[in-house]
């Protein structure tokens, strides 16, 4: 038994696959982002990488400077290449559990969340948005019984990109367990949404930079909803590539609450019961709605 974080987990599917971790050269200084999916991973690495670079125009494409780490996209050692001639520090995208990635004391670990039923809804706008199929088994029907899926379903053995309320709150205490080391950070999507400047500051300490106030009034403003949605060539992961129907579309509407007009008050019943089973009330609450200050 160890007082820290081990890679003792494998998480595969039609998309991830987490042993990419063993292949990887990880950097003392490198920072690793890791998220479920749609709950503010490309915002948050564009932060980082602003913060890093000091600029909002930083070098290249965001999925270039800062990829997807379990993806099979790219063989690991292309990966490794292209990360291996960045000189500056460097940002690291993943979606896997803390226990499925590779742990360094001297690394910095952020971890962001969202309700997780808006996470749900804006997954299933991604895969539609998507020109390929592998995650059409999440949406097989209406939006109300894709949902009562996404509450109530087991993930099929070995397939972790089947997302359902168990795999997100089990990312979400794979984090939550290690929050006290100083080198690992929980955000939320709503406190971001509700106050970026604050956000944004809170970045910057974890990440150990000062900016003046210009420089990050600057950061501030470039990595606004509305900016980031004009640059999709620069911020869209794989953009350019065919990944998406529309590179801009990836940035949807960011809005909270799109279950409301589909599930019914028994529903979120089923929903209720579901996290309380899976979580205490306090994390249930924090999961659902960040800080609230």
């Amino acid at each position: 038994m160890t007082n820290l974080p081990e890679r003792t987990a494998t998480y595969l599917g039609p998309i991830t696959d987490s042993t990419r971790w063993g292949g990887f050269d990880l950097r003392a200084e490198d920072v690793i982002i890791s998220t479920p999916p749609k709950c503010g991973t490309t915002w948050s690495q564009s932060i980082v990488c602003m913060m890093i670079q000091g600029k909002v125009d930083f070098d290249g494409p965001l999925s270039k400077i800062s990829p997807w780490l379990e993806s099979g996209t790219h063989p690991i050692d292309v990966v490794n290449e292209n990360l291996g001639i960045q000189t500056h520090r460097r940002c690291i995208k993943s979606h896997s559990p803390l226990d499925g990635i590779t742990y360094d004391p001297r690394a910095t670990y952020i971890a962001v969340y969202r309700h997780p039923l808006d996470v749900h809804f804006s997954m299933r706008k991604h895969v539609e948005n998507m020109t390929k199929d592998k995650l059409d088994h999440l949406f097989p029907s209406d939006p109300r019984s894709d949902a009562l899926m996404f509450i109530n379903d087991t993930p099929p053995d070995g397939d972790c990109d089947h997302l359902t309320l168990t795999t997100f709150t089990d990312h979400y205490k794979s984090f939550k367990k290690w929050e006290h080391l100083p080198n690992v950070h929980l955000f939320h999507y709503a406190d971001m949404r509700a106050d970026l400047p604050q956000a944004m500051k809170r970045f910057a300490d974890v990440l150990g930079y000062s900016f003046d106030d210009a420089t990050l009034n600057a950061l501030i403003k470039g990595a606004g909803f509305d900016e980031m949605r004009k640059a999709s060539d620069r911020y869209t992961p794989s953009a350019g590539m065919g990944f998406f129907k529309n590179d801009a579309a990836f940035f949807n509407s960011a809005s909270s609450g799109k279950w409301l007009k589909y599930l019914t008050d028994a529903d979120m019943a089923q929903y209720a019961a579901r996290m309380d089973q899976l979580l205490d009330a306090k994390d249930r609450d924090w999961l659902e709605c960040g800080a609230k200050d």
